[in-house]
């Protein structure tokens, strides 16, 4: 036979079970939404003044990209459309790996400066490149957002998020 008071406590238990699981499904919808392409618009790079971002030293963009995978988009001016996303995987041994919806690429990165410069030596579209081709990266202090520019381009691609790699 089961106590009264047992009853009460089964009756307790589920009833914060339930109110966890409907704080659980309202966070997992909130961070669905948050982070969805569609709920909000995508900034205009070409309207980045970098006059008011703080431009990253080459020791601050090895301690930020060396060993990371990195996501963002490009700007429209740049690709001609809008939400061009990209996943790129920054190793500390020089490589890297990049893809976007209709391309992938792999080649080899190093600091020049405080500029990273990049050279993808296998590319899907195109041909491999010969030369570096040298960037600058400001960011806003905003965690996990970095402006990409070359000064012919101008605020040509944006990094929404990073995540370390583990050694």
């Amino acid at each position: 036979m089961v106590s009264t008071y047992s009853k009460m406590s089964l009756v307790k238990i589920n009833a914060s079970i339930s109110i966890l699981m409907k704080k659980l499904l309202i966070l997992l919808f909130s961070l669905f939404f948050l982070y969805s392409p569609s709920v909000f618009a995508q900034e205009d790079l070409s309207m980045i003044n970098i006059n008011n971002l703080q431009r990253l030293s080459g020791s601050e963009i090895i301690s930020t990209f060396s060993n990371t995978t990195i996501s963002g988009y490009y700007s429209k001016e740049f690709v001609g459309e809008d939400d061009y996303r990209y996943v790129e995987h920054i190793y500390a041994n020089g490589d890297f790996d990049s893809a976007s919806i209709d391309m992938t690429a792999s080649g080899i990165w190093k600091i020049n400066g405080n500029e990273i410069c990049s050279k993808a030596t296998k590319v899907s579209l195109g041909f491999p490149e010969k030369m570096y081709t040298c960037l600058s990266i400001y960011t806003a202090l905003n965690k996990g957002e970095y402006y990409f520019y070359m000064e012919s381009l101008g605020v040509y691609a944006k990094s929404t998020h990073i995540t370390h790699l583990i050694d």
